[in-house]
């Protein structure tokens, strides 16, 4: 949405005359270097009325209509390629449009090189909050222990400082998700993988000359994850639960389950996407890196829960994660899923012996561990698994299994 304001309306001079664009919540506003008296200004067709007291009219309408048809066309682009730019990219975009000529800037810091890398992941992938909130707050943080500004000539200095610094500060600093200091391996090694992106992008694009990132390893732990039984997917959903929110988040959770959908996908199905009994999507997060749509049959107990809603599943803000897991794992410990597990993670250079409730280590991404997990027991092929959960590589999909030493010795007995 495109609309035009005046920057005073009470001026007894001419004001200038701003636009401002409404987009996916965001809402930006840009100069139009027009001016014009309040009195010549007409509220509700948010142009300047044309009269012989105010000859500059026709010519500043003009220029109205052609930002907005230019705005507008913008919009239509971003919707279509289901892209969030910032507002600072649509001002850009906007000037790029016009023709108008960025005004000489000042030599791009490692920050404004990293808002352009987010800029460009944005592209491929709106939710970038792996990188524009946890990787962006933890250099913050290292900024700040080494009091001094991160620049590419601290990153790849021979004497390592900045690294010493960094890891360090993720292995013994950083709170974790306990609210304990030292993150666990596999997050550092996450940090680690998303930072060396940014390198490599920058590497790509000449903005520094390429540098070794072998003091940056992507470390990987093997971590028990819990999946979901029959029998506790049963439980949850013969649970009685009054409070409608949590039923929602009950039913999407299942729908999860039964798809192997991640969270961003199975909160956003539609009617439109449910035909001749299949689900038909396109994955958010890998429609650009080679995998496409994907058709997945609806199981008995989606039907179920289609049927309940009358065929149009409930809308769940994608925002609302952190309150979807919490949501999830109360109605969980409802079901009766307190079975004790046991695991051991390696915290700040321990290794610890942890012990917690079943309940307690369920989220959104249970649901495509549990998909995973049931249908290779029910003896479905991987491969025909991976053409539903969408992994292109055998590796990838076999962490989804977590297969314990009786189930396993069940399913494998008539081998020995």
């Amino acid at each position: 949405m495109v609309k035009f304001y005046l920057r005073d309306k009470k001026s007894t001079q001419s004001t200038s005359i701003t636009m401002t664009i409404f987009y996916e919540n965001d809402r930006v506003k840009i100069p139009t270097g027009c001016s014009v008296p309040p009195k010549m200004w007409q509220e509700k067709k948010q142009r300047v009325k044309v009269t012989m007291e105010f000859k500059e009219a026709n010519e500043i309408n003009d220029k109205l209509d052609e930002l907005e048809s230019v705005m507008i066309s913008l919009l239509k682009k971003y919707r279509d390629e289901n892209y969030f730019p910032s507002p600072a990219l649509i001002k850009a975009d906007l000037l790029k449009q016009n023709n108008v000529p960025m005004k000489s800037k000042k030599a791009k810091t490692f920050w404004d090189h990293f808002d352009d890398f987010i800029e460009d992941k944005r592209k491929i992938n709106p939710d970038v909050r792996d990188y524009n909130n946890s990787l962006r707050k933890h250099l913050k943080k290292v900024e700040l222990i080494m009091a001094k500004p991160i620049s590419f000539a601290m990153i790849s200095s021979e004497a390592g400082v900045f690294n010493q610094e960094w890891m360090n500060y993720l292995s013994f600093v950083a709170l974790n998700s306990e609210g304990e200091p030292g993150l666990m391996p596999n997050t550092v090694g996450k940090q680690n993988k998303n930072l060396k992106a940014f390198f490599n992008w920058c590497f790509d694009k000449n903005i520094v000359n390429k540098f070794s990132t072998k003091l940056y390893p992507t470390i990987v732990e093997d971590v028990d994850k819990i999946y979901l039984t029959e029998e506790d997917l049963e439980s949850l959903d013969n649970l009685t639960i009054e409070d409608v929110s949590h039923a929602v988040v009950r039913d999407l959770f299942l729908v999860g389950c039964e798809t192997g959908l991640r969270f961003s996908d199975f909160i956003r199905i539609t009617e439109h996407d449910i035909r001749n009994n299949k689900l038909h999507m396109v994955p958010k997060k890998t429609k650009n890196v080679g995998v496409k749509k994907i058709i997945i049959p609806l199981s008995a107990r989606f039907q179920n829960i289609l049927a309940k809603h009358n065929g149009k599943l409930p809308h769940y803000d994608r925002s609302q994660l952190t309150k979807f897991n919490k949501t999830i794992r109360e109605l969980c410990e409802l079901a009766n899923m307190n079975d004790e597990i046991k695991f051991y993670r390696e915290v700040a250079g321990d290794t610890l012996m942890i012990t917690k409730k079943k309940f307690e280590e369920v989220s959104s991404h249970s649901c495509r561990r549990t998909f995973c997990t049931l249908k290779f027991l029910k003896g479905m092929p991987a491969q025909v698994i991976m053409k539903f959960s969408g992994h292109k590589s055998e590796r990838s999909f076999l962490k989804y299994l977590k297969l314990d030493a009786e189930l396993t010795a069940n399913k494998y007995g008539e081998f020995f």
